[in-house]
């Protein structure tokens, strides 16, 4: 049975459909494996299989993930116009740096962007887009 098959019978809901990136997701592992899928998302291969298998608790951070880098999902980044996800989260992660001024114009905008990771906030990290 195919990842694909198996995440739609996980996650049926009264449409009869998972959910557009759980079978994105699904649709990544049969295209190549899951430790592959995991290892681009920054996850373990359990995850991925948890995930799959709809036995995984809160997906919130998963989801955020799987659209980012594996839907390609564009944001409209205050200081870069529309750049890809993927970027974005590496502005988020990268740490405060004062001798780029477009690094200093993220870290400002960062704190206050929609996209911002809920993590994040926690942590006082500076933040861009996603």
């Amino acid at each position: 049975m195919s990842a694909l098959a198996k995440a739609r019978e996980a996650h049926v809901d009264s449409t009869g459909y998972a959910p557009d990136w759980i079978e994105a997701l699904a649709a990544a592992c049969d295209a190549s494996t899951g430790r592959a899928v995991a290892k681009r998302l920054g996850v373990s291969p359990a995850a991925v299989c948890r995930v799959l298998a709809n036995a995984y608790g809160d997906t919130g951070k998963m989801e955020r993930r799987v659209r980012e880098i594996l839907m390609a999902t564009a944001v409209a980044c205050p200081v870069l116009g529309d750049i890809d996800a993927a970027v974005c989260r590496e502005h988020q992660e990268r740490p405060y740096t004062p001798i780029n001024p477009t690094y200093v114009r993220l870290f400002r905008a960062c704190r206050t962007c929609p996209h911002r990771l809920e993590a994040d906030h926690d942590q006082g990290r500076q933040v861009c887009g996603a």
